[in-house]
């Protein structure tokens, strides 16, 4: 592959993983792209594609679609446009044993509008939280999620769904400690 192509698709997963609170060690590792119709690089106007099942690995981020086009403009501002049937992807959070897990038929980044969008049947899994809708909007600078539904006739009649898990602190009692005297 050539230099300047993984350059480029590395900057450009950086950037896109960085919206979740990547694993920061990520960034050091290799990063292994495979796909079955091969890439095609434009080095003039710095835009590359690969096509057919792709697989993007790097550390503990893992990519997989059906089709990744990612640019670069002049100014270093970067876009990576991922899309299939199902666009996954799963990360380890930075310093915690925790993971991220999404999908949707589109995954669209832009790091000048510090934007990632999830587009179609999305979802967004984070240590037991859970966030469903059409589309999922995060900054990454606000580091705010916005979710829409879809069409009343679509498959979740244009409702989202947002699961929270209770957060555990230390003033709430466990189940051992309970005040009942029983474990």
């Amino acid at each position: 592959m050539p230099n300047k192509l993984r350059l480029l698709l590395l900057a450009l997963l950086l950037a896109s993983s960085s919206f979740i609170h990547a694993e920061q060690a990520d960034r050091n590792k290799p990063l292994e792209i495979t796909s079955d119709n091969g890439c095609i690089m434009d080095q003039i106007n710095g835009v590359s594609t690969c096509e057919g099942n792709v697989v993007i690995i790097q550390g503990t981020l893992r990519v997989n679609a059906d089709k990744v086009v990612a640019s670069q403009n002049k100014q270093g501002q970067q876009t990576l446009v991922a899309t299939g049937r199902i666009v996954t992807f799963r990360q380890k959070l930075d310093g915690k044993e925790e993971w991220v897990e999404g999908q949707a038929s589109r995954v669209d980044y832009n790091s000048a509008a510090n934007l990632a969008v999830l587009t179609g049947n999305a979802r967004v899994k984070r240590n037991g939280d859970l966030v469903i809708g059409n589309v999922i909007t995060y900054n990454t600078v606000s580091e705010t999620y916005q979710v829409t539904g879809g069409t009343a006739s679509g498959p979740n009649k244009g409702r989202v769904t947002v699961i929270l898990q209770p957060k555990n602190t230390a003033s709430q009692p466990t189940a051992s400690s309970g005040g009942n005297g029983k474990p």
